[in-house]
């Protein structure tokens, strides 16, 4: 079975690739409007980590999140991953 971490980036991943087709687990942490993903990419980037993972997340919390490593990192802390 695949670890969270890759099942994590197996779904950020699928979002960000729509927008920027290029890219890798190593552009993660480019800002998000710089891989041209808008607040729709987020939302659904946040229901699909919701749904894996059996979690609820802040939607204020997740504003303040900058990348897609920020938002992996936010959903790491509500799973109880370090």
């Amino acid at each position: 079975m695949a670890s969270i971490d890759e099942r994590m980036n197996t779904i950020v991943l699928k979002i960000v690739r729509r927008r920027s087709p290029e890219a890798g687990v190593e552009d993660l942490g480019t800002a998000i409007w710089d891989l041209d993903l808008d607040s729709l990419d987020v939302a659904e980037l946040t229901e699909l980590l919701e749904k894996e993972f059996g979690v609820e997340a802040d939607l204020e919390r997740l504003d303040e999140c900058v990348s897609p490593a920020d938002i992996k990192t936010y959903f790491l802390g509500l799973i109880g991953t370090p």
